[in-house]
């Protein structure tokens, strides 16, 4: 929010005095009330002389009525910026409150771009060319893969604080954003749930498979609470559900979907962290669809392809995406046929296999591949 007004006042010449911030976590605002939000607006009026054309509300979700608020607000002309707590308020419950009058951002743990932006780094198509920026840019990739992408965390230079600030957070989704917004009396089974999910992402979940491991651990839980809890935890952004491709809608919902963790960080928390690097890879190209909010799916005919890539609106194919740590003898062919069985049954003209470090373009069947580094696409993507 800070970095928005600084924009508005330096690149649109907006005044300070135009502009009101208020942050409704503050102690001093706790026995705010509705009818109360209109005196602000005149307090303002009173230091100022004028009213603010610009409404800053930080933490919105403490305030009752907030929706009337908003609108009324929004009717009066006034531009606002809001944002809250997910574990307090989720975006279809603002949605429904704002009634359509809104546009929202999505805010999640860095991307590599804002990494190599953050370190000054030129990026273009010609880097591949540019053999010393490559290695620059590849070894900060190489700590976007072994660290962690939130904020707090990537600027934090003690690697035990790190880890210790990650589990902070995984201790904050499960108690506050899990138990305790849904009151959830099950604790051992979301506890197996998320734990069963940090040494299995980047591969499919099933809810029946799940609901047999809990019953030998003597936990009974029903398929259908499972899934409720998978809802859950990807509401509190500790994970994203990509479900399988299908022509129709139906199928989608009936197949298992492949679960990916929201930061790649906490794959460190898993038991098998070091033998994942190509799970890791997939899943950041999944956390990078989502962060552009693409509609993705992954394919699975006779060969198997990890993303079906369409529009915001899910209208359009775009493209087609096999992600592996590297290509060569061993996997190519697996590789290349799930892509190209993808292609064929989708019909698009925009295909990449993306790995750690490869620049290479392939023509196969008579259609040209194009594979990338990781590294490369997220920046030009």
């Amino acid at each position: 929010m800070y970095q928005l007004i600084n924009e508005l006042m330096i690149n649109y010449g907006v005044l300070k005095d135009e502009i009101l911030f208020i942050d409704f976590e503050n102690y001093k605002l706790i026995e705010l009330q509705t009818q109360d939000m209109g005196e602000i607006l005149d307090l303002f009026y009173e230091v100022h002389g004028k009213y603010p054309k610009y409404l800053f509300f930080d933490e919105i979700h403490t305030v009752e009525h907030r929706g009337r608020v908003l609108r009324t607000f929004h009717n009066d002309g006034y531009t606002i910026i809001i944002s809250w707590s997910s574990s307090k308020l989720l975006l279809s419950e603002i949605s429904t409150e704002l009634r359509g009058r809104y546009f929202h951002q999505l805010m999640l743990p860095f991307s590599f771009k804002e990494l190599v932006v953050k370190h000054q780094i030129s990026f273009n198509h010609t880097i591949q060319y540019d053999q010393k920026k490559r290695i620059k840019v590849r070894k900060l990739f190489d700590e976007y893969l072994e660290f962690w992408w939130y904020p707090v965390v990537v600027w934090e230079e003690n690697e035990e604080r790190k880890r210790t600030l990650l589990e902070e957070y995984y201790a904050t989704i499960f108690y506050k954003d899990l138990l305790e917004r849904h009151i959830i009396q099950d604790k051992k089974a979301v506890e197996c749930l998320m734990h069963y999910f940090l040494n299995t992402y980047s591969n499919l979940f099933s809810a029946s498979k799940f609901e047999i491991y809990l019953k030998n651990l003597w936990i009974k839980v029903s398929k259908a609470t499972l899934l409720k809890y998978v809802d859950y935890i990807q509401e509190s952004f500790f994970t994203i559900s990509c479900p399988k491709f299908s022509r129709s809608p139906k199928w989608e919902i009936h197949n298992p979907s492949k679960i990916y963790l929201i930061d790649s960080g906490f794959t460190r928390m898993g038991n098998n962290y070091t033998e994942n690097k190509g799970q890791i890879l997939e899943n950041i190209v999944a956390i990078e669809l989502y962060r552009q909010e693409k509609q993705f799916f992954y394919f699975n005919g006779k060969k198997e392809c990890d993303f079906i890539v369409k529009d915001k609106i899910g209208t359009k194919i775009t493209s087609v995406i096999q992600v592996c740590w590297q290509l060569d003898e061993i996997n190519q062919e697996r590789e290349i046929k799930g892509l190209l069985l993808a292609m064929n049954t989708c019909n698009v003209n925009e295909w990449y296999i993306l790995t750690y470090d490869t620049f290479e373009e392939r023509e196969v069947e008579n259609k040209k591949i194009h594979i990338l580094p990781v590294w490369y696409w997220m920046n030009l993507s």
